[in-house]
């Protein structure tokens, strides 16, 4: 009856395993936990005051999208560079991003955190998506979304302060320094002049890859500045004109901190900007 039981119990654990990796394919498990998100060099006036932010668990992609992944569910690739597609798709607009997490998560089977009543399409293309009419957004679906900025700060730095994730000085200050990026993200030091492979440089303590470098990531939340007061499981200002990017590009040099913030107009595309999903 013991060995029965183990079995049973082994049996379970496979289809809950398989379950869970058909519904969350790439994906990280990201533990909850409180952080310090911001910035203490007075330099940096957007990434400041540094405030207390308590997360809940989630989970995120390893890498950012692919081209690859990308167009298998949107039936294009917007990307400019198209000559490996296992490189991040780029050239999305922030709501071509909201339409991938939609179609992924109705993939899946799972809730669509998005409703809208309308779509406008980029009228040269008529592929990328320039708007969507009377967006909403539910937070409590179980389906794919954006990571809110404070989610993409918090995987990010995966338990460390340091400027950079995986430590080294900053400003920088030696070609160790230099070399130490070079294996850890994909910058204008090693890029070539263009995105690379997803994954191609060390991940970060949380097994997460790209999160600064090769692509800056659009985030849910609109843009604004901080507030001082702590927050739990903050989604950014309920109104605004751009929304958040995180992660740094390819093509850039001293953004690649964890604490750095971009925005844009969420109907811009640009080959500096991909994505990643998320999902409770």
């Amino acid at each position: 009856m013991f060995f029965k039981n183990c079995a049973r119990v082994a049996i379970l654990s496979s289809i809950l395993f398989i379950f869970f990796c058909s519904r969350n394919p790439g994906m990280r498990k990201i533990p909850g936990g409180t952080f310090q998100m911001g910035s203490p060099d007075t330099s940096f006036k957007d990434e400041q005051p540094v405030h207390s932010v308590s997360i809940s668990t989630f989970y995120i992609d390893k890498r950012p999208v692919t081209q690859k992944s990308f167009k298998r569910l949107m039936k294009f690739n917007p990307s400019h560079f198209t000559e490996d597609s296992l490189h991040p798709v780029e050239m999305v607009s922030w709501f071509d991003a909201v339409l991938y997490c939609n179609a992924r998560s109705k993939r899946h089977g799972l809730d669509t955190v998005y409703s809208y009543t309308s779509v406008t399409r980029d009228g040269d293309t008529g592929k990328s998506c320039t708007g969507l009419g009377d967006l909403t957004i539910d937070y409590a679906g179980n389906g794919f979304r954006l990571p809110t900025e404070a989610e993409y700060e918090y995987a990010c730095r995966a338990g460390t302060t340091t400027e950079y994730y995986w430590g080294g000085s900053y400003p920088l200050r030696t070609r160790a320094d230099t070399l130490e990026i070079d294996s850890n993200a994909i910058w204008y030091h090693n890029s070539q002049n263009g995105t690379e492979p997803v994954g191609s440089r060390k991940p970060n303590v949380w097994g997460l890859y790209d999160m600064s470098g090769n692509v800056w990531e659009w985030c849910n939340d609109w843009y604004d500045s901080y507030g001082s007061a702590g927050q739990t499981d903050p989604t950014g200002p309920s109104t605004g004109s751009k929304r958040v990017l995180r992660g740094v590009s390819w093509g850039e040099s001293r953004f690649l901190r964890a604490a750095n913030r971009s925005y844009d107009l969420p109907n811009v595309r640009n080959d500096y900007f991909g994505f990643r999903c998320v999902r409770r």
